[in-house]
């Protein structure tokens, strides 16, 4: 039994060519490009504003890893102690 060739399937070739833009038209794109960068410049530093605010006065309260080293000492035999406030929602771990 002879096997047939599938049938060549059809190729779609697209040309392109770069043509440099000049005068107006290169004045008008690099305006364009100019307010992009500042408006995304701009909502960069709006959320790392309201991300500081958010985060700045809540930090100690809302997460629980936080220690606070102003409440360290140091104990009888030299070794500095923290004292670190965990949430009273973690589970237990038994032995």
């Amino acid at each position: 039994m002879l096997q047939v060739d599938p049938p060549p399937k059809a190729v779609k070739v697209t040309m392109s060519k770069r043509i440099p833009l000049v005068g107006d038209e290169l004045k008008a794109y690099e305006e364009q490009e100019r307010i992009k960068k500042e408006k995304a410049l701009k909502a960069n530093l709006v959320k790392e504003e309201e991300l500081k605010a958010s985060l700045g006065s809540n930090a100690k309260a809302s997460d629980p890893m936080v220690i606070d080293a102003s409440s360290s000492r140091k104990s009888a035999n030299g070794i500095i102690c923290l004292d670190v406030n965990l949430p009273h929602n973690l589970p237990h771990m038994q032995p």
